[in-house]
């Protein structure tokens, strides 16, 4: 009996010795926006930064599509994301996969007087019928709309395809 006490009472303290430095890792707290265009206009230019709220950075994108627009709530230093839409369609060429599947870390690299978020990954554009296009997206520092910056940073653009991905932080809903 009294070798199960310990035993628990060393399985609780390992517990919490491994769980408090994991929750003090959490830090800062934000949503990721991100966004994937397909230009439809050719002589449509990607801005780098778009400087503005969300209904601005949608308005600027008139000589583009939007393929892919997530909004993860809550995501914390460390977290990887996981995002994909894909269809699955018969044509008179055989069965096509279309779509965009991504995997992003996200990484919050704070001072006590400095917030600051970085955000990249690897993204597959896919179409069976064409070309997969795989975009190595570097880690690239976000601006976050809490610090008053109302901007969308390019975060790659792969000229080939006309595609280009964007990001920034938020707090709220």
């Amino acid at each position: 009996m009294r070798f199960a006490r310990f035993k628990i009472r060393a399985i609780i303290l390992l517990s919490l010795m491994i769980a408090s430095p994991l929750m003090s890792m959490a830090g800062e707290i934000r949503n990721i926006n991100f966004a994937v265009f397909q230009k439809v206009d050719d002589d449509f230019e990607f801005d780098p930064i778009v400087m503005g709220k969300f209904s601005d950075f949608i308005a600027v994108m008139d000589g583009a599509q939007v393929l892919l627009l997530s909004h993860t709530k809550d995501s914390v230093h460390g977290d990887v994301i996981s995002l994909q839409q894909d269809v699955l369609r018969e044509s008179s060429e055989g069965l096509n996969d279309i779509g965009i599947s991504c995997s992003l870390s996200f990484l919050e690299n704070s001072e006590p007087d400095n917030l600051s978020f970085e955000l990249g990954g690897l993204c597959k554009i896919l179409d069976s019928l064409n070309e997969n296009i795989t975009a190595i997206i570097p880690m690239a520092g976000l601006p976050d709309t809490d610090q008053g910056v109302e901007a969308w940073v390019e975060l790659h653009e792969d000229e080939a395809s006309g595609t280009a991905f964007y990001a920034n932080v938020s707090t709220g809903d």
